[in-house]
């Protein structure tokens, strides 16, 4: 009995590993099949809008009027919940860093506001999380709340009394109750600035990195895409022009797209650029032959949204062709998941595997999280005025 037993076990460990590869084989097989559909579908024209309440009047004056999200209380206890809840996924360096920077007396004392802090904090683990790096390292004297210079903006990088010449940022108190998560992202394009002018090449960096990381936090949190309050709405919109600027094989763009990128929209866009870039007089995306100086947390986002080494990187168009080049932040099937949760018209093929809008077992597994880049050895100038887009700034 005992030799028929060593022998059983024997063959069931000699059979595991082929059995394993085969199931490895097979959700390979699986997941390029989805992705083969879903380059098929990226391959069409842009997709048109279904719902208009989730998007920008700016950009689709005929939808619903927009509301920031109504007066409410934000506990501490509260939203320290939602910070486990949302960076756990991410791994245990995430949550105790995100954690840690709630909590930090230094950061409070920067960043007064929970909800603002909370959004800080939300971005461990995240492409954007040098960010927390930016205010514990004093480059920004204070974040709060407060009026905008510019009426439409989110945010804002301003400069203060000569006493301390260090730069703040005001967010708009208009959305003083947005959900931290959202504001987190505008937190991110916030301290990638750094002078006191920046360029067009600059905003338009910004906006692709941080769009790419509203993309992220959609397929982990899908249910903010469809919450319908003002800044959801406008991210939602700059999130709609980065899927459909890509190429006609369906890859990912920056510059350009097969198509106006806001289908049915007020103005005609060729490329998520545009938007910061402006449009030339024959329709295509502008360019800006101008350069600012980069920063580290430039590459870490850079490095982390096209999953390559950068170092050194400026706001110039070398780094614009980077992300015109390679964006790496999500799968083709992710992209059209994304394009489902914001209810984009997808074109109808009946004979081909469904794309679904809600992950499969594997995908749930959150691998783009806990970004980690130790080093960062690459660096890398047709000029129209640009278009506001009303985004962050």
């Amino acid at each position: 009995m005992t030799l028929v037993t060593v022998a059983l076990s024997a063959s069931l460990v000699a059979a595991t590993p082929a059995s394993t590869d085969q199931s490895a084989a097979s959700v390979h097989g699986e997941t390029e099949d989805r992705n083969r559909e879903a380059m098929q579908l990226l391959a069409q024209p842009p997709f048109r809008p279904a719902d208009l309440s989730l998007l920008s009047t700016l950009s689709y004056p005929q939808g619903p009027p927009m509301q920031p999200a109504p007066p409410r209380e934000i506990a501490d206890q509260k939203l320290v919940h939602q910070l486990m809840a949302t960076l756990k996924p991410r791994g245990r360096h995430a949550l105790e860093e995100g954690l840690a920077v709630f909590r930090s007396p230094q950061i409070t004392a920067v960043v007064p506001n929970p909800n603002l802090r909370a959004a800080l904090a939300s971005l461990a683990g995240s492409p954007g999380q040098r960010s927390i790096q930016a205010i514990r390292n004093g480059l920004f004297s204070r974040v709060v709340l407060g009026i905008t210079p510019r009426p439409e903006a989110i945010a804002m990088v301003l400069f203060g009394p000569a006493t301390d010449p260090r730069p703040f940022i005001v967010f708009n108190q208009r959305y003083r109750y947005e959900d931290f998560r959202l504001l987190g992202e505008v937190f991110s394009h916030e301290t990638l600035h750094r002078a006191d002018a920046n360029n067009h090449n600059e905003e338009a960096i910004n906006e692709a990195l941080h769009t790419a990381y509203h993309g992220q936090l959609l397929l982990q949190l899908p249910r903010l895409a469809t919450s319908r309050t003002e800044l959801a709405r406008r991210l939602n919109t700059t999130l709609m022009a980065l899927l459909n600027t890509r190429d006609s094989h369906g890859r990912q763009r920056l510059t350009r797209s097969t198509g106006h990128v806001l289908p049915g929209a007020t103005t005609p866009l060729p490329s998520l650029a545009a938007l910061q870039l402006g449009i030339t007089p024959d329709g295509r995306t502008a360019s800006d032959r101008t350069g600012t100086p980069g920063n580290a947390n430039l590459d870490f986002y850079l490095s982390a949204v096209t999953r390559t080494r950068q170092a050194r990187a400026n706001f110039n168009t070398a780094t614009v062709q980077v992300l015109e080049r390679r964006q790496a932040w999500a799968t083709p099937e992710e992209r059209i998941r994304l394009a489902r949760l914001l209810r984009l018209r997808l074109p109808h093929r009946p004979s081909r595997p469904h794309v679904s809008a809600q992950p499969s077992a594997q995908q749930t597994q959150l691998s783009r999280w806990s970004v980690r880049i130790d080093g960062h050895p690459v660096r890398t100038d047709a000029t129209a005025p640009a278009i506001a887009s009303g985004e962050a700034d």
